[in-house]
């Protein structure tokens, strides 16, 4: 007697209507990058001593308040005596579900009330930097990666996101560009805090000097783009 397992077990029909089906997959891509947030923070709450998850996790909100960024939340973290490559990881992680839920969502999250004053604001930072600096445009996907790398005012996940959409590149190559940017800069930023805090507890007056030299090195840098931006912006025809 033989038995018929075609009603007993989903085949590759049930598997292509599963995904050919539009409202669940838009659920879906709408749900898992917004689950992924407090996903991220119940790690930790399991991982980390109940005080010590308190004070990350009050780093991690301040992370998505605006001037803090990666370039101040990872080495106050660091200084706090978290591990690198902790807040490294959780940092990366949480650009990781913003940049998803943009790519995935951005004309739905539009119409989200805060959130969709969040997009607008970061169209106009991003259309600011594609007329401003012409060459985004030029070099694309490498230009994508440098925007979210750089530690700057206006970049990051979200507006590298928007950018991406804005320069016309597709969803995937999107998101690995944000990605591959968020990563690199997380980790040079944590090894480098990580480096410039051992040296100064084994020779402070060396530590103050390496961090007068990186702060002197990043504020001639900021300034300069800032210049070249103004520059290029008077040549912008109105």
């Amino acid at each position: 007697m033989t038995v018929d397992h075609t009603t007993s077990a989903p085949g590759p029909a049930r598997w292509k209507a599963f995904l050919q089906n539009a409202h669940l997959i838009g659920l879906i891509k709408f749900v898992l990058p917004l689950a992924l947030i407090p996903a991220i923070f119940a790690a930790l709450y399991l991982t980390e001593p109940y005080q010590q998850f308190l004070v990350l996790s009050g780093l991690l909100v301040a992370y998505f308040v605006p001037p803090a960024g990666k370039e101040t939340i990872i080495p106050i973290a660091i200084l706090m005596g978290y591990p690198w490559w902790l807040i490294m990881l959780v940092i990366f992680l949480l650009d990781v579900a913003v940049s998803l839920f943009v790519v995935w969502n951005f004309d739905l999250a539009l119409k989200i009330p805060f959130i969709g004053r969040l997009l607008e604001s970061g169209m106009a930072v991003a259309r600011n930097y594609t007329e401003s600096q012409p060459w985004l445009r030029r070099l694309s996907t490498v230009g994508l990666i440098l925007f979210v790398f750089f530690p700057l005012q206006g970049t990051g996940a979200m507006n590298g996101s928007i950018l991406g959409r804005l320069l016309g590149l597709e969803k995937s190559r999107v998101f690995s560009c944000v990605c591959i940017g968020s990563f690199t800069s997380s980790l040079v930023i944590a090894l480098g805090a990580d480096v410039l805090i051992d040296v100064y507890r084994q020779d402070p007056a060396l530590g103050i000097g390496l961090l007068v030299l990186v702060v002197v090195a990043v504020l001639a840098g900021v300034v300069g783009w800032r210049m070249r931006d103004r520059r290029l912006r008077g040549r912008v025809p109105r």
